[in-house]
């Protein structure tokens, strides 16, 4: 798809309002019509595709979605563009996307100069106004929704991983306890070997940019490691096609964990990958 500008942008709203008017196919409107708002009438139709704001009945007639006639339907050409926005964030969530968490600055640095323009029409790259904030608000918690699910998929990956390893080293099927509830402080229930069925929690931590990337450890899942009788941090490396584990105990972790001090007391630490590194070996798929 072309990159977002602003005349793109207005030309898809100009086609959403055309075909809200006219009855017309795909076909028909290719072929009649070659430019849409100063735009190429297919550029305009992509867009308005990619974002779900277009349907064909059952006679092949395009028409706006609700999401379309929200789009055009808004009440003035800014809230038209911050709707634009919000739905390209939302659908094609792009890199620049999770800039907005760190702020409205961070995302006119590097969305580059078509999004940047939208957001200077919109009237959202400056002014504090309640619409203004609502609008970064909103962009925020798109990014966020985007970095969750992101990280939710990468930690199954490690979780699928370390439920397989240990089926192949201990011959029993663990329990994915993460998938039921993510109250429990770990992630798998195993058991200590082929030969010992002694209960072994495992704490899973994954990351794809390989030892440059961190773990994160909540209080809950190293105060369970303390109490736990046997307990193991499974690190996986995935930056590779092979994968590679690191399976850390209790006490090789404990070196790198905070403790309270006067009135304080920590909730998370963050750890590097790299601070394990001869520990990693590559796993047989």
């Amino acid at each position: 798809m072309t990159s977002l500008t602003p005349g793109l942008a207005s030309s898809a709203l100009d086609l959403l309002r055309l075909l809200q008017r006219n009855a017309l196919t795909a076909s028909e409107l290719l072929a009649g019509l070659k430019r849409v708002g100063g735009m190429p009438s297919a550029e305009a139709l992509s867009l308005s595709q990619t974002l779900n704001w277009l349907e064909v009945d059952s006679e092949g007639v395009l028409q706006p979605t609700p999401s379309g006639q929200r789009a055009c339907g808004q009440s003035d050409y800014r809230l038209a563009l911050r709707q634009v926005l919000l739905d390209y964030a939302d659908i094609v969530a792009p890199e620049w996307l999770q800039n907005a968490i760190n702020g409205r600055s961070r995302v006119l640095a590097f969305a580059g100069p078509g999004i940047a323009q939208i957001l200077v029409e919109a009237e959202v790259a400056t002014g504090t106004s309640d619409d203004v904030v609502e609008f970064w608000d909103m962009l925020a918690s798109l990014a966020r929704g985007y970095r969750d699910d992101r990280l939710l998929t990468i930690g199954r990956r490690g979780e699928r991983l370390t439920i397989a390893h240990e089926k192949a080293r201990t011959g029993a099927s663990p329990r994915w306890v993460a998938l039921d509830s993510n109250q429990d402080g770990y992630d798998v229930l195993s058991v200590k070997a082929a030969d010992d069925p002694a209960p072994l929690c495992i704490e899973v931590k994954t990351s794809t940019v390989g030892v440059t990337g961190f773990m994160h450890i909540s209080r809950k899942e190293w105060d369970h490691a303390l109490v736990s009788a046997n307990h193991a941090f499974h690190l996986w490396d995935l930056r590779t096609s092979s994968p590679q584990l690191a399976v850390i105990g209790v006490a090789e972790m404990a070196g790198h964990m905070p403790v309270d001090a006067g009135s304080g007391d920590w909730r998370e630490v963050r750890v590097p990958f790299r601070t394990f590194t001869s520990l990693f070996s590559t796993v047989a798929s």
